[in-house]
């Protein structure tokens, strides 16, 4: 039996570990075309769970697809199969969810209030700001100005920043859209992101805006 120490002398593993993945890894690798598309009820007030659902495509007939609760590990793992939504509408929606994602921690480790603080603060001051889907979502937001006193703030705007340029890499570099499209949909996403956390469209129903 192979030690730890001989295994960390093999070469890495590159096959996702996820049992699906690898299925899907190897129906890519056999011509399978597989699109995602995100399901996300609208209900009175608000979004139901999100759905993650994937259609397949077999020597061009449609095959059954697969509908399960939204899972960001295998949403991340189809990324890097390369597997695109079936349209920029839902590949913003699939983003938006992306970004909840890679937020959470930073969230956790700074307090929800202070997050939306540098968030809010990173989007007017950073060039977002009169980005057509964003700009109407951001006359609605209003946050206290973050404390900027010690390392806090350096470090917070600086995990949120890297969370929103590793979501642009993935749609240029990982799924392949040209700096323009990815741009849109990045941008797309952030205001779908930023309206579900501030909750900008429910208080709009409710003629609280």
């Amino acid at each position: 039996m192979p030690t730890l120490n001989d295994i960390l002398n093999e070469p890495p593993v590159t096959a996702p570990l996820h049992p699906q993945l690898r299925n899907w890894t190897q129906r890519i690798n056999d011509g399978t075309i597989i699109q995602l598309e995100v399901h996300r009820p609208i209900i009175a007030f608000g979004t139901s769970p999100s759905e993650l659902c994937l259609h397949f495509t077999e020597h061009g007939k449609s095959k059954s697809g697969l509908i399960r609760a939204w899972d960001d590990d295998l949403n991340t793992g189809l990324i890097v199969l390369k597997v695109r939504a079936m349209d920029t509408a839902n590949e913003a929606e699939r983003f938006a969810l992306g970004l909840r994602a890679a937020f959470r921690k930073i969230e956790r480790d700074f307090g929800g209030g202070y997050f939306n603080s540098v968030l809010h603060e990173l989007i007017m001051t950073g060039g977002l700001a009169y980005e057509s889907d964003i700009a109407e979502i951001v006359k609605s937001i209003q946050t206290i100005p973050p404390n900027r006193d010690g390392k806090n703030y350096d470090l917070c705007r600086e995990l949120i920043q890297d969370a929103i340029v590793g979501r642009m890499y993935e749609l240029n570099h990982m799924l392949g859209y040209q700096v323009n499209e990815a741009r849109m949909i990045l941008f797309s996403a952030l205001a779908r992101y930023l309206d579900v956390r501030f909750s900008v469209s429910n208080r709009r129903k409710l003629s609280l805006l």
